[in-house]
């Protein structure tokens, strides 16, 4: 490393308040208190780095990504990180770079003396690619002279070459800081300066309507005075084709609006279902989520599309009014556009109201469709002929009458509203037109208004109708939209020892203890769960029994964090939920009941290998193999053209129900937890085949828990 490089680096004892001053720097933490990271040592070992650094970032209401580049790219990626940590090593000793952002060729880095200072990004590619390079320079240059190569061009053939032979190597040990897709909307908006761009949009449509009517303006006032000559015509024309730029700039912005506006929100949603509450998920139908789904994506197009017809309305709609007063009715015409926009309103919830019951309607053949698709082959076997289509028959017919009148609601809005004011408003001009009594210029006036306003209206009614259907699909989506949203962690970080049983247990040997216990599903129902005390040691074998209903399942699901217990206390190695937060799935994992469990479509390694870093290294791969064979599965992988590397699931190789089972099991057993809790894994399985794979649970498993009926 060079000297200009090491004199920027932070010794890791400092790396909270670094994180801490590059995410103030960045305009990340405009406000909270100050030093919350500055008192918390970072963990000693180099494994755990990363996993720290995740924590500060969630601790200050970020998150830290980590990222990566290969060797022949690491130039235009450090120009595209920043804000980021990096972790470098000098002289044998692990420390940070804190980059803000590329600028004219340097990148922003914040020294240890709290000053930002510029770093040259070709200066830091070579410094981070000199160990993968070093090896190859002799050889290189031995080929290059073997060869010839003139002098002018080696160095660009060496570094083709270098790119060539390093392209598989990575540059790792990176995260990139930013705002979580949880946090609070307004502060994602302001950090990414939508509502700049949005005020800019809108000076760029005041300024074409303005340009527009100082247009109108000038060729309207020489046309009446009889001045119509080369010079007027001249005016005019620029002003019209200084409307060409402007227009494009504005739709540039209102593009680049939609498009960023459109990634905040699909990450919003994204995050949320994935935050949803167990319970909430398994009360909904995969219809009626596949229907949230679909108007998710519909909230983010309408609510663009109408925003922006209906921001660009009320510019006309402003200019227009400003327009009429200077006209011949003046206050006359004021009143009748107020009057116009109150019934644009009134049309406007009439066709909201019924929209509201036609999008329940739809949603509820949406949901009945695919409850039909995925229960087809039961309703073929068990359910009468003449019943199959009654059910969709009336379901059709119920939407179709709401549609119709829905349909009727929305011509009035969209195919009346505009042409009614016309209409309305130029026979108000009538009397003055045949008295002749008015000045020509204020007739212009007025019409020009006139004309502006029934454009206004125009696109405010198609942008109201658009909002419309987008607030109905917000009703939809809109507990995605909060489940999002969550407080960043007070827990305190945990390092691999104190999971492991460090601190906490304080030598008592007992891994899971819980007492009085109490757990329902819902407020107000009957217990499933109570006054459960229960006691399981490191390195024990428990067999739970109990009839269907009895709470097995549930209390399995409180054991590993699933759910959480309505009263009682529960501790997991020492430690309660609180203070393990997310960490206690490290230490307690299960394979769920076969109906609850699902083999995702990829590669059968991934499915085993789920709970590990992905993708695989050649260890992980090889222990997944092991344990196949272990569990009965070497017929399989033999079958398999691919091997492990097998695409599965709905789309890829089929699976028996006995080899899904075992697949459950290996990738519970795969993720090393402290506590394997199985439930009814054995359930699908032969005798043989059962002995065999309880005897690789109970050989594989730390502590093991095995749930399954009398």
């Amino acid at each position: 490393m060079s000297s200009s490089i090491a004199a920027l680096s932070w010794p890791l004892a400092r790396l909270g308040e670094g994180i801490e001053q590059l995410a103030r720097g960045a305009n990340l933490l405009a406000t909270g208190p100050r030093n919350q990271l500055t008192a918390t040592s970072p963990p000693q070992h180099r494994a755990e780095l990363g996993t720290w650094i995740e924590w500060a970032g969630e601790r200050l209401g970020l998150e830290a990504e980590p990222i990566e580049s290969f060797v022949p790219q690491v130039a235009e990626w450090l120009r595209d990180i920043g804000p980021a940590i990096l972790q470098i090593d000098i002289a044998g000793e692990a420390r940070c770079l804190f980059l803000l952002r590329s600028r004219f060729g340097g990148l922003q880095v914040l020294g240890p003396d709290l000053q930002w200072s510029t770093c040259s990004v070709a200066g830091l590619r070579n410094a981070l690619c000199a160990d993968f390079e070093a090896p190859l320079q002799a050889e290189i240059e031995g080929l290059l002279a073997l060869a010839d190569v003139p002098e002018r061009r080696r160095k660009a053939v060496k570094a083709l070459l270098l790119d060539q032979r390093l392209a598989t190597q990575k540059i790792e040990n990176c995260w990139l800081l930013r705002q979580p897709a949880t946090a609070n909307l307004r502060r994602q908006l302001a950090e990414s300066g939508l509502p700049r761009r949005a005020l800019g949009l809108l000076v760029a449509l005041a300024v074409v309507y303005a340009l527009e009517i100082a247009g109108w303006r000038l060729i309207g006032a020489a046309a009446l005075n009889g001045r119509l000559d080369f010079g007027w015509l001249s005016a005019w024309g620029l002003a019209v084709f200084s409307l060409i730029p402007l227009h494009w700039i504005s739709g540039w912005l209102d593009a680049g609006f939609a498009l960023d506006v459109g990634i905040l929100l699909k990450k919003r949603m994204l995050a949320g279902a994935l935050r949803l509450d167990l319970e909430a998920v398994k009360q909904q139908g995969s219809g009626q989520l596949l229907g949230r789904v679909m108007e998710s994506q519909a909230l983010e197009s309408l609510s663009l599309n109408g925003g922006f017809s209906t921001l660009i309305g009320l510019v006309e709609w402003l200019f227009a009014a400003w327009i009429l007063s200077a006209g011949v009715a003046g206050f006359g015409h004021l009143l009748m556009l107020a009057g116009w926009t109150v019934l644009a309103l009134w049309l406007t919830g009439r066709y909201l109201r019924r929209l509201k019951h036609t999008t329940f309607q739809r949603m509820t053949m949406t949901e009945q469709l695919v409850e039909r698709m995925v229960g087809h082959r039961t309703c073929l076997a068990q359910e009468s002929p003449e019943r199959r289509d009654a059910d969709d028959d009336s379901l059709l017919n119920d939407y179709l009458l709401s549609a119709s009148e829905t349909d009727a609601a929305l011509i009035p809005l969209i195919g009346s509203l505009a042409r009614g004011w016309l209409v309305l408003a130029l026979l108000s001009l009538s009397p003055a037109f045949v008295s002749g009594d008015t000045a020509s210029i204020g007739l212009a006036i007025s019409l020009g208004g006139i004309l502006l306003a029934g454009r206004a209206f125009s696109n405010v009614a198609t942008g109201l109708a658009v909002l419309a259907r987008a607030f109905i699909a917000w009703q939809q989506v809109a507990v995605l939209f909060h489940a999002a949203y969550r407080e960043p962690p007070s827990q305190p970080f945990l390092s691999a020892a104190d999971l492991r049983g460090a601190v906490g247990a304080s030598g008592s040997g007992k891994l899971v203890d819980a007492s009085d216990l109490s757990y329902r599903y819902r407020s107000g129902g009957e217990p499933v769960l109570r006054g459960v005390d229960l006691t399981i040691r490191r390195g024990e074998r428990c067999l739970l029994e109990g009839p269907s209903g009895g709470g097995k399942s549930t209390l399995a699901a409180l054991l590993v964090g699933l759910r959480q217990p309505e009263s009682g206390l529960l501790l997991l190695n020492g430690l309660d939920r609180y203070t393990l937060g997310d960490n206690w799935h490290k230490l307690a994992g299960e394979a769920p009941q076969f109906h609850e469990n699902h083999i995702l479509t990829g590669t059968l390694a991934f499915n085993l290998l789920m709970g590990r870093h992905w993708p695989a290294d050649k260890p992980d791969l090889l222990e997944a193999e092991e344990l196949c064979v272990a569990l009965g599965l070497a017929p399989l992988l033999q079958r398999m053209p691919s091997g492990i590397h097998q695409r599965v699931g709905e789309t890829g190789w089929q699976l028996s129900h006995g080899e899904r089972s075992r697949i459950f099991l290996a990738r519970a057993l795969l993720r090393n937890t402290a506590l394997t809790v199985l439930d009814e894994s054995f359930a699908a399985l032969d005798p043989e085949t059962m002995e065999q794979c309880l005897s690789c649970a109970l050989a594989r498993a730390d502590t093991l828990l095995v749930i399954a009926h009398p």
